[in-house]
């Protein structure tokens, strides 16, 4: 059972790690746009942090459900 605490308390951590980078990349997109620079690239690097903040947040959930712990 112990491998499988490490395993949610690591993707916990990812969970939490990605909403701020998330937060952080709204506000650079934020910043260049009251500066004038383009945003493009900002905006495909924030697709790109959802994605993969939706794919921590389904493993999880997965790793939730493994252990009983589903909400």
């Amino acid at each position: 059972m112990r491998g499988y605490e490490d395993e949610l308390q690591q993707v916990e951590r990812h969970v939490r790690e990605g909403r701020k980078h998330i937060a952080r990349q709204y506000q650079i997109i934020a910043e260049f746009k009251s500066k004038g620079f383009p945003t493009d690239d900002a905006e495909e690097m924030l697709n790109t942090l959802v994605d993969l903040q939706r794919q921590h947040e389904e493993h999880l959930a997965y790793v939730r459900k493994k252990l009983g712990l589903a909400k």
